[in-house]
C-alpha cells in the first residue's frame, strides 16, 4: 500500500491525524491499544492504522516508509485546516514548507540582491560571448527544530463519547493555532525553545494621519503603499501578504474592494492598529514528519495555560492550581510537533503600528 492508494482520498489527510489522537485517548480510557481503539471507532481503516504507526513517540522521527510520509502529509494538512483559526497557519500554507526528516537542522540559502543587477542575465548580440554570472547568496537561514507541544485534558465521559474525534480536532486545532499566532507575529527573539518572531528587529513605519482632507480610506491606501514600498526597497513587494488586527483587516477589505488581489488575513494576536506586510516568497517553514502522542491518567499537572511551573520548586511552590488526572477520572493527551520558520531575505517583513483608520 502507498500514499497514492485510493484510501487516502476518502478524507482530508488531517482527519487521520485527529483520528489517531482520538484513538490514543479512547484506547487509554478503555485500557486497550490505540490500534484496537481505532478499529472500534473507525472500522478497518488502513490509513488511520498507518498514521498510528508513525505517531508513536520520539523514536519515530527518523522512520521511513509510507507511514511516515503519510504522517507528514497529515501534519501539513492539519496546518491548512487550522488556517481558519490562525493567521500564522494561513501564512505557512501559502509559503514554502520543507521537511526536517530527522535532520538536526536545515540550512536554507538566503539570496543577496545586487543593486547593479550583476547577478542578472544579460542581453547579448548574435555570436557574442555570454557573461558568466555567479549568483550571490548570504550566509542563509538555519532552521533548527523547536517543540510545539499541546497538552489537553479529557474527562472519562468525553473520551468514551462517540464525538471524541470532533472534540480532539477542536481542542488540538485551537491550541496549535493560538500558539502559532502568539509567536510568529511577535517581536520575541528566537531561542532554544521557540523560533523567532517575524517582527524581531523590524522598525515600524510611521502611520498616516487623518488630519486635513485625508480620509480614513486614503490613509489606509497610503499605509499599504508605504508597506509595499518598503518591501520593494529591499527587492521585495512581488508577492506581499498582509496580516492585520481584526478591525484593520475588515476596514482594509471594505476600502480596497474586491479588485484588491493581495491576501488580507486577520489575526487577533496583533495589537489594534497593526498591519504587517510579508513577502511570501521569502518565508519558509520546516516541520518534522511525525507527531508524537502520549496519554496518561495518573499524572498531576499544574493547571496553568500560560506559564506553568514545576509542581514543587517553582514559584509559588507548590504550584496552584494543581489537577490530578487520577483523582478527577480524567485523561491527558500530549501532542508534540517539531517545527521552525524564518525569512530568507532581510527587509521582507514590514509593519505599521497605531494606524488612524
Amino acid at each position: 500500500m502507498g500514499i497514492e492508494d485510493g484510501s487516502i482520498r476518502k478524507a482530508r489527510p488531517s482527519i487521520y491525524l485527529f483520528r489517531a489522537a482520538a484513538s490514543f485517548v479512547h484506547g487509554y480510557a478503555q485500557g486497550s491499544l490505540p490500534e484496537k481503539a481505532a478499529r472500534s471507532l473507525f472500522g478497518s481503516d488502513p490509513v488511520t492504522a498507518e498514521i498510528l504507526k508513525a505517531a508513536t513517540g520520539p523514536a519515530t522521527t527518523t522512520q521511513t516508509g509510507w507511514a511516515a510520509e503519510l504522517a507528514r502529509l497529515a501534519i501539513q494538512d492539519m496546518i491548512a485546516a487550522v488556517a481558519s483559526l490562525s493567521a500564522g497557519a494561513d501564512l505557512i500554507t501559502r509559503a514554502t514548507i520543507v521537511p526536517f526528516d530527522g535532520f538536526a537542522n536545515i540550512r536554507v540559502p538566503g539570496r543577496a540582491f545586487a543593486a547593479n543587477n550583476q547577478d542578472a542575465g544579460q542581453w547579448v548580440a548574435e555570436d557574442a560571448p555570454i557573461p558568466n554570472r555567479q549568483l550571490s547568496f548570504t550566509g542563509g537561514l538555519t532552521l533548527a527544530p523547536r517543540k510545539l507541544a499541546v497538552l489537553v485534558s479529557f474527562t472519562r465521559e468525553m473520551s468514551e463519547a462517540s464525538a471524541i474525534e470532533a472534540i480532539s480536532r477542536a481542542m488540538i486545532s485551537e491550541a496549535v493555532g493560538l500558539a502559532l499566532d502568539a509567536q510568529i507575529f511577535s517581536a520575541t527573539a528566537g531561542d532554544a525553545t521557540k523560533p523567532p518572531g517575524l517582527l524581531v528587529g523590524v522598525t515600524p513605519i510611521v502611520p498616516t494621519t487623518t488630519t486635513g482632507n485625508i480620509t480614513s480610506a486614503e490613509a489606509a491606501a497610503l499605509d499599504i503603499g508605504n508597506l509595499v514600498a518598503a518591501l520593494a526597497a529591499n527587492h521585495g513587494g512581488k508577492t506581499p501578504l498582509f496580516i492585520a488586527a481584526p478591525k484593520q483587516a475588515v476596514a482594509l477589505k471594505l476600502f480596497a474592494g474586491p479588485h484588491f488581489d493581495y491576501p488580507i488575513i486577520a489575526s487577533a494576536s496583533l495589537a489594534a492598529g497593526t498591519i504587517i506586510a510579508i513577502e511570501m516568497a521569502s518565508f519558509i517553514s520546516a516541520w518534522a514528519p511525525e507527531p508524537e502522542f502520549s496519554t496518561t491518567k495518573a499524572a498531576t499537572i499544574h493547571a496553568e495555560d500560560t506559564a506553568p511551573t514545576d509542581i514543587t520548586g517553582g514559584t509559588p511552590s507548590p504550584a496552584v492550581p494543581v489537577r490530578s488526572y487520577f483523582q478527577t477520572d480524567s485523561i491527558g493527551l500530549k501532542m508534540v510537533l517539531r517545527a521552525s520558520w524564518g525569512m530568507r531575505a532581510s527587509g521582507h517583513v514590514q509593519v505599521v503600528t497605531g494606524t488612524n483608520w
